[in-house]
């Protein structure tokens, strides 16, 4: 079985709460679980990512101002993020969740090197891929990755089936 997984979704699906309620799921089962959820800033303004192991909210925009065209995506706070999410992976965890495999992980950047890094430590990866970033999808992972449906019952049933496979860390 695959440890490193996707979530194909149609625009429509509500993929953070969907990764969400796993992460709850498996951490009532007795599971580790580390990673994010997106969501808005706080005011509505922009985006957040919700770290699914301590609850923090860390706002991800930028405000470049009205007649901005660049990314508004703050890179100095995805690297803290990362970097947080590397040492959550480093200390060892059951199930890392990501909210996307998007246009910054395509790219080569965003959270890509979390991928790796969890192949590396042989942490369960689950993430939210938009349909149309399908292909895109399986040209990264080379057969390496599952996909999965929007469904909770499917989604969980993976989830629950790499974390009994996965190391057990120490409490």
């Amino acid at each position: 079985m695959a440890i490193l997984a996707a979530i194909l979704y149609p625009p429509e699906t509500d993929i953070d709460g969907l990764l969400a309620s796993i992460a709850r799921k498996v951490a009532a089962a007795g599971g580790k679980v580390g990673g994010v959820v997106q969501g808005k800033a706080e005011g509505g303004r922009g985006l957040a990512l919700t770290d699914l192991a301590s609850g923090a909210i860390r706002p991800i925009s930028q405000n470049l101002g009205p007649l901005s065209t660049s990314c508004k995506l703050d890179t100095s706070v995805m690297a803290e993020i990362t970097g947080s999410l590397e040492r959550q992976i480093d200390a060892g965890l059951d199930l890392v969740i990501l909210s996307r495999f998007g246009i910054r992980e395509l790219e080569g950047g965003g959270f890509r090197s979390l991928f790796g890094r969890a192949m590396l430590a042989d942490t369960p990866l689950l993430a939210g891929v938009r349909v149309e970033h399908a292909a895109a999808w399986a040209a990264f992972h080379g057969g390496l990755g599952a996909d999965l449906p929007p469904d909770e019952a499917q989604v969980f049933a993976w989830a629950e089936a790499v974390v009994r496979k996965a190391p057990q860390t120490a409490s």
